[in-house]
């Protein structure tokens, strides 16, 4: 998101401000950057407390801004939580992006899948905020497609990163080839998922997720060097 600056000097300014905020709301503001801002507050709340706590007051409070602000922003509540959860999605899809990008330029996709699979399993507060936030919603999926597809209607490129690293591995004659690359695919990522919940409550370490995680992947894959991944 990129944010500009407006610089107005001396009578302008003076003359312009008023109008722009004559009705209590800044006019001239990046309508984004405010709802975001808010949809972060929104994020905090529900990995502390659960979505039982994410009110109107309780939101506002937490962004720093009057209840009517947040109202200026979004109609109702579930507005406010579709654009929580988007952001949280958001952010952990940057957070594995980051990581891959890090990664040296010649790693292949097993590399690649180990090093995604150990950002969800990473201890970094934003990740395991982001994992605490979107288990609040869970139950809110059930009743609400919109929330339903944010969480879990966009995974066919990690599924498909799996199962044709299985498939790799299958012609390489590291991997069993009785394997089904697509249930293996499966399996990688509800593990995946399982341990990344498990570290953001705090029921286990990062490390032993991941030494978890790699124990099963070596298993199905064939031992391979993942240095620094």
């Amino acid at each position: 998101m990129s944010m500009r600056s407006h610089r107005k000097s001396g009578t302008l300014a003076v003359s312009m401000r008023s109008h722009c905020y004559a009705d209590g709301v800044p006019r001239k503001v990046d309508v984004e950057a405010q709802r975001a801002g808010i949809a972060a507050a929104v994020l905090r709340l529900a990995a502390r407390s659960g979505l039982e706590a994410v009110s109107l007051r309780e939101v506002a409070a937490e962004a720093g801004v009057s209840m009517g602000r947040v109202q200026h922003y979004f109609r109702t509540k579930e507005e406010m939580l579709l654009h929580g959860v988007r952001l949280a999605m958001r952010r952990m899809e940057t957070r594995i992006a980051d990581r891959l990008r890090r990664l040296p330029d010649e790693v292949g996709e097993e590399q690649v899948l180990r090093a995604a699979i150990d950002e969800v399993l990473g201890d970094h507060p934003e990740t395991r905020q982001v994992i605490r936030a979107s288990v609040a919603y869970y139950a809110r999926a059930q009743e609400n497609a919109e929330v339903f597809e944010v969480l879990f209607g966009d995974d066919a490129v990690l599924h498909d990163l799996a199962a044709h690293v299985v498939r790799t591995a299958q012609a390489e004659g590291r991997a069993p080839a009785g394997l089904d690359p697509e249930q293996e695919a499966r399996v990688v990522w509800s593990l995946a998922d399982s341990l990344g919940i498990k570290v953001a409550f705090g029921q286990t370490s990062s490390e032993q997720a991941m030494a978890t995680m790699r124990y099963h992947l070596d298993r199905v894959l064939g031992c391979e060097a993942h240095p620094g991944v």
